[in-house]
């Protein structure tokens, strides 16, 4: 994916965040979307980066 289309995708990706679910942690949402863009083809290590994002997240929270 070419660099624009990636800050496009990512400034799209936000802008609906903040309007839809403003309380999601930005950095897990850019988190996954990086994960996606890193591992076009390899699902199981993209999912690998999302639940390594996830946790942190959780753990940031104290929910884990």
């Amino acid at each position: 994916m070419r660099t624009t289309d990636l800050k496009d995708l990512t400034n799209t990706v936000e802008q609906l965040r903040k309007e839809l679910h403003a309380d999601l942690d930005a950095s897990f949402v850019e988190a996954v979307v990086r994960a996606e863009e890193q591992n076009p083809e390899d699902d199981a290590e993209a999912l690998r980066a999302i639940q390594a994002a996830l946790k942190a997240v959780l753990v940031a929270m104290g929910a884990i």
